[in-house]
C-alpha cells in the first residue's frame, strides 16, 4: 500500500518516499537505461548489472548538487503545492529553518519548473488585466515626484499666480500615462468549460499587436472567443471569428447570446490577491514565473494532492 503525501508522512518517511516518487515501481539505470540493478532499497548506492554504473536516488536531479536535507526539499514542494495562493520567501524561510535567500532559490527553481499551457476546447474566454500600484492611493507629492523624475510636468504660465483648468488637465493626463508604465500589462485566456488557464505578460510589445499574434499563432483551434466591449478584440469579426460581447461599461458581464466571462473575471480576482496579499510585488523580468505558477495552481486546483505533487516533483527530476 502507498503511503500518502502529507505533512507527517515528509517528515517520518522522506527517504522511502523520495526514492517513490523518483523510480516508481522500477529503478531503472540513469546511464543505460537498464532495470537490471543491485541494491534497490531506498538510500542505498544502486549498481547497474550491464554497465556497472553506481547511482544513487537523486543522480542526475537538482537534488544530488544541494546542500539542504531532501525533507526540506520535499516540506516546500507541499508547501508550494498546498497553498491556494503560493506562499513567499520569507514564510518558506521561517517554515523550514533556513535563510531568505536560499527559500526564494528554491522557489525560483519550483516556479522555472512549471511547463503549464492551455488546453483548449472551441470556446475560450479572453480578457486583459493591468497589475502595477494604485495611483489612487499615492499622495500628490510623489506623483509631482513621478512626473518631475521622467520630465513630463508641464510648464506653468509665469504670468499666472493660480494655474487654471487647462494645466491641471495637462498634469492629470500626464499622470495617467506615468501610472501605465508601473503596470504590467497581462493578457488572460481561460476555457470557456474548464479551469484550463494561461497567462502572458506584455512588457515591451504593444497590447493591440500581442494580441491579435498570440491567437492567431498560438490558438489556431479557438473558433469563438467571449471578450468585452474592448476594441483590441475588434478584428476578430473581420477574420472569421465568433465573438461574443459582454459589456462592462454597462456592468453587463453576460453577451445578448448567453456567454458570459465571469470566469476569467474571477481569475483576475484571485490574481490581485496573491499579488497584494502574498508577493505584494515582482518584477517585470520575473513576472512569466509568477503567471505561470497561478496558472498552474489554477488549472491544476481540482486534481489529488498526490497527482499535483508528483507531476511537480517530476518535471524538477
Amino acid at each position: 500500500m502507498e503511503t500518502k503525501i502529507n505533512f507527517f508522512t515528509l517528515t517520518k518517511n522522506p527517504r522511502e518516499i523520495f526514492h517513490r516518487l523518483r523510480w516508481g515501481d522500477q529503478i531503472y539505470c540513469p546511464d543505460c537505461g537498464s532495470i537490471h540493478i543491485y541494491n534497490t532499497a531506498p538510500g542505498q548506492t544502486h549498481i547497474c548489472a550491464d554497465c556497472d554504473y553506481r547511482f544513487s536516488d537523486t543522480s542526475r536531479t537538482i537534488f544530488h548538487s544541494t546542500k539542504l536535507p531532501l525533507v526540506k526539499w520535499l516540506i516546500a514542494i507541499y508547501l508550494f503545492v498546498t497553498q491556494s495562493k503560493g506562499i513567499s520567501s520569507y514564510n518558506l524561510a521561517r517554515l523550514i529553518g533556513v535563510s531568505q535567500p536560499t527559500a526564494y532559490r528554491m522557489l525560483s527553481l519550483l516556479r522555472s519548473s512549471i511547463n503549464h499551457d492551455l488546453s483548449p476546447t472551441s470556446t475560450a474566454i479572453i480578457d486583459e488585466v493591468y497589475l502595477g500600484a494604485d495611483w489612487k492611493k499615492k499622495p500628490a507629492k510623489a506623483k509631482y515626484k513621478k512626473l518631475e523624475d521622467l520630465g513630463w510636468l508641464p510648464k506653468k504660465d509665469p504670468t499666472v499666480k493660480v494655474q487654471g483648468s487647462k494645466y491641471r488637465r495637462e498634469v492629470r493626463s500626464k499622470m495617467w500615462m506615468a501610472a501605465s508604465l508601473d503596470k504590467i500589462p497581462i493578457l488572460g485566456i481561460s476555457d470557456y468549460n474548464s479551469r484550463s488557464l494561461i497567462l502572458h505578460p506584455y512588457t515591451n510589445t504593444p497590447m493591440n499587436e500581442a494580441i491579435k499574434s498570440q491567437i492567431t499563432e498560438h490558438y489556431e483551434e479557438i473558433t469563438h472567443w467571449v471578450t468585452d466591449q474592448s476594441n483590441l478584440y475588434a478584428w476578430m469579426e473581420n477574420v472569421g471569428l465568433e465573438r461574443s460581447i459582454c459589456n462592462h461599461s454597462k456592468h453587463l458581464y453576460c453577451a445578448p447570446d448567453g456567454f458570459s466571462s465571469n470566469r476569467i473575471e474571477g481569475v483576475f480576482s484571485h490574481l490581485k490577491r496573491m499579488w497584494r496579499g502574498i508577493y505584494h510585488w515582482f518584477s517585470r523580468k520575473y513576472s512569466q514565473l509568477y503567471l505561470n505558477e497561478f496558472s498552474w495552481r489554477w488549472s491544476t486546483f481540482e486534481s489529488p494532492l498526490e497527482d499535483r505533487f508528483e507531476s511537480l516533483f517530476t518535471s524538477l527530476c
